[in-house]
């Protein structure tokens, strides 16, 4: 199989494995950059343009939080990577840590039924998980995925920031350590943005330093002060 045909077979069974994916190509959606980093306005999180071998895309924001944003990466040797930013619900109410396990609970067990739903896919196994040089917050699963016309062994890893849910997908050949390494690396990475640090409380909307008026109250003292020592006009 060449490697532009693997590419894409790995990046449409990513977004089959993803069913929020398939549905959201049916809505309205807005392109963003690819060859610049990336602000999800709603978590503040950054994505690079380069995360290791990986270079991101495309990233689509629907209007609709429950299917989110999708920001994909690839890399030239097929590995395709998504992150989704998403809500479980329409009015974007902020998740909880109960119904993040229970969303990653139903999520694993989606995935392992879909040879039921997807004639395509013929089998679904639960690898072992390595460990990772940084956790972050969340949690994965790895999985085997038989189908037609090849085999992909795909990374799930699910994390709760700031009420959203942060999803990562990884999928590449079965058995390539090389690319299973690379996948590792990017999903250490991402899972790095997502430790909340102190100094990186998040601040209400309306927080941000009102510059412009503390530089207005600052100057116009000053223009007084100066008044008052310069003459008179005419004087």
């Amino acid at each position: 199989m060449t490697r532009t045909r693997r590419n894409i077979l790995f990046c449409l069974l990513a977004a089959v494995l993803s069913l929020s994916v398939i549905i959201a190509y049916a809505q309205d959606v807005f392109l963003r950059p690819a060859l610049e980093d990336f602000i999800d306005k709603d978590t503040k999180l950054v994505f690079p343009a380069i995360i290791d071998t990986f270079q991101k895309v495309r990233v689509r924001k629907n209007e609709n939080p429950v299917f989110g944003t999708v920001v994909r990466y690839e890399n030239e040797s097929g590995t395709c990577a998504d992150v989704y930013i998403y809500s479980l619900d329409t009015g974007a109410k902020e998740v909880r840590a109960d119904d993040f396990e229970k969303h990653f609970q139903e999520t694993d067990q989606g995935i392992l039924k879909l040879p039921e739903q997807n004639s395509r896919i013929k089998a679904v196994s639960r690898l072992e998980t390595p460990d990772r040089k940084t956790s972050g917050p969340g949690r994965e699963a790895r999985y085997r995925i038989e189908s037609l016309p090849d085999a992909m062994d795909s990374i799930l890893y699910l994390a709760l920031y700031r009420g959203k849910l942060v999803k990562l997908r990884v999928s590449y050949a079965p058995d390539d350590k090389d690319e299973a390494e690379h996948a590792g690396l990017f999903i250490e990475a991402v899972a790095a943005m997502l430790v909340e640090k102190p100094q990186e409380a998040r601040l209400p909307d309306d927080s941000a330093p009102e510059t412009t008026t503390t530089a207005a109250a600052t100057a116009e003292p000053a223009a007084k002060d100066a008044a008052k020592d310069s003459p008179a006009p005419g004087a």
